[in-house]
């Protein structure tokens, strides 16, 4: 049981290296980043640190990207501030390990774990009213909690078994990828109609 332990802990240990900024650039709430092979794809959650200007130093979603940039939109409430330089993007994070529970009596593990989906088309969720919007990682920054309380990121939390062998540790790994990876495909494309409601003639946007 201890080498499963292990085995996952491992598993879950990897982490993307940041790729530096050269320039960041806002008009009318949407950044433009500027980065030599960022590696963020469209409606890809990101992190930002270090920039000359603390108002880019954030978590959020992208909403275009291609090869050297990528923009996003500020949360609402918070205006551009002029450009910035400098500064390392690196993608946010998508499943987290919350917790294993050993399952002694048939040698498996059952994985707890958290979704972090990312969208374009914020939903602000009603604990950003009150600033008591949290996360079942308890190591989350502030950041991140933010990107919650913008609505760019949502948390979903479930868990998984996993045998002890490592071939179904392998499948289970690349199940919960799979799982993560269709249900931030279901969020963004249905975020977009979250906010219409019906006024008796048709549905209408927000």
């Amino acid at each position: 049981m201890k080498r499963l332990l292990l085995a996952l802990v491992c598993a879950f240990s990897l982490s993307a290296a940041g790729v530096s900024i050269s320039t960041v650039t806002c008009t009318s709430q949407v950044v433009t980043v500027n980065c030599t092979g960022c590696g963020i794809a469209q409606y890809q959650g990101f992190s930002i640190t270090g920039t000359s200007v603390s108002t880019y130093n954030l978590n959020s979603t992208a909403g275009t990207a291609s090869a050297n940039t990528f923009t996003f939109t500020l949360p609402t409430g918070t205006s551009c501030n002029g450009s910035a330089s400098g500064g390392t993007v690196t993608p946010a994070k998508q499943i987290i390990n919350i917790g294993m529970i050993p399952n002694v009596g048939n040698a498996t593990v059952t994985i707890q774990y958290a979704w972090w989906l990312t969208t374009a088309i914020p939903t602000i969720p009603a604990c950003a009213a009150t600033a008591s919007c949290t996360s079942a990682y308890t190591k989350a920054s502030a950041a991140e909690l933010a990107a919650i309380a913008a609505g760019t990121t949502t948390e979903a939390v479930g868990q998984m078994s996993c045998g002890s062998a490592t071939a179904a540790l392998t499948a289970c790994g690349t199940q919960l990828i799979a799982n993560y990876q269709a249900a931030q495909a279901y969020q963004q494309v249905n975020n977009a109609y979250v906010g219409y409601w019906y006024n008796g003639t048709g549905w209408v946007n927000q």
